[in-house]
């Protein structure tokens, strides 16, 4: 993933809401940087992909994928 899908998914993980989806967090992220859902498409891919892999939550693999970054 980009430094900018990386910042996304951080200023996600920081601004969920309680009770929230993860998938939202990220496209309010995606939609403050006027990015297109192109780009919402892909960091959730991603996400999504990396969290099916390690078989964790997408807000695990979210923060697994920060730390190694």
């Amino acid at each position: 993933m980009d430094d900018e899908g990386l910042s996304i998914v951080r200023e996600a993980l920081d601004t969920q809401l309680r009770e929230e989806d993860f998938d939202r967090a990220v496209g309010r992220a995606v939609r403050r940087r006027n990015l297109d859902f192109k780009k919402y498409v892909e960091i959730m891919g991603e996400l999504r992909e990396s969290a099916r892999s390690s078989s964790l939550p997408i807000e695990d693999a979210a923060r697994k994928l920060l730390v190694r970054a």
